[in-house]
């Protein structure tokens, strides 16, 4: 009799861990955030060229996740993303730079917290996708790239419904713009996305 008593509450109390935690569903979601662009000439015999810059970007993300246990679950989702990307020089800031990044992310999603109102926790993942450049006169240059990106944060998820992320991105693909070689001589301009930070805001259904 004992035994069958111990094992009803451990059977309801397992059921009540589940039905607290973090459950599987589609999503949405928006983000703003700021991100840093490098610019950078070379060429053969010469010194390396390069200008910095960086402006706010924003962006809005969908898909699904799935939690296999209370604390671990994986999310499918795909982004499209918009940095205004001007550069500075000597002082002069130049304008009307500006890049699309979209593509497809996985990340793995743990959760430290995990009770009624809040889930908190952190995630880790890759992204893979595409620049393309505006701004930048492409009727002599590549203006679209393949993107490849580390996705790291912190995330909560207040209400099951609503969650707050924090986030960086860090690109490993910049995009060559201009590949060139004549008589011994080549050179090779390029225009990279450094890293990107912002705060997302998201909607699970």
């Amino acid at each position: 009799m004992k035994k069958i008593v111990l094992s009803s509450i451990l059977a309801v109390a397992l059921s009540q861990t589940y039905a607290l935690a973090e459950e599987s569903g589609a999503f949405v979601g928006v983000g703003v955030g700021y991100g840093g662009t490098q610019l950078k000439a070379e060429a053969t015999g010469g010194p390396t060229y390069s200008l910095n810059g960086g402006g706010i970007s924003a962006e809005v993300i969908a898909g699904y996740k799935q939690f296999f246990t209370p604390e671990f679950g994986l999310r499918y989702y795909a982004n499209f993303a918009y940095n205004d990307s001007p550069f500075t020089e000597n002082g002069a800031t130049t304008n009307g730079i500006f890049v699309f990044n979209y593509g497809v992310n996985v990340d793995a999603l743990y959760n430290f917290i995990s009770n009624e109102t809040l889930d908190f926790g952190v995630l880790l993942g890759l992204g893979l996708g595409a620049n393309t450049w505006g701004g930048i006169d492409n009727r002599k240059l590549s203006t679209t790239g393949f993107d490849l990106g580390l996705n790291v944060g912190v995330r909560t998820s207040i209400a099951k419904h609503h969650g707050i992320e924090v986030l960086a991105r860090v690109p490993f693909i910049a995009t060559t713009l201009l590949n060139e070689s004549q008589e011994g001589i080549s050179a090779k301009l390029s225009i990279a996305r450094q890293y990107s930070v912002g705060m997302r805001y998201i909607f699970s259904f």
